[in-house]
């Protein structure tokens, strides 16, 4: 017996209700799986990941903060 006929036949013996909120589940997990999100094409964005890293190590905090406080400085001056 495939899951569907047994699916079939325990339906077959629930009230109206029952039946109801079964159909209703049904219909979530289909819209749901319409909707899920499908995969990302070649040739999009991704391909692009790590083009702007910078050569050699990070900077720390410090050095970003000095580099911040240059650049404002600059600016409103």
């Amino acid at each position: 017996m495939t899951a569907a006929e047994k699916l079939y036949q325990l339906i077959q013996a629930l009230p109206e209700n029952q039946i109801n909120e079964i159909l209703n589940f049904a219909e979530f997990l289909h819209q749901k799986q319409l909707t899920a999100p499908q995969a990302i094409p070649p040739g999009t964005l991704t391909g692009l990941r790590g083009i702007a890293k910078q050569s050699g190590a990070a900077p720390n905090d410090d050095d970003l903060q000095a580099e911040y406080t240059d650049y404002l400085t600059q600016k409103y001056q």
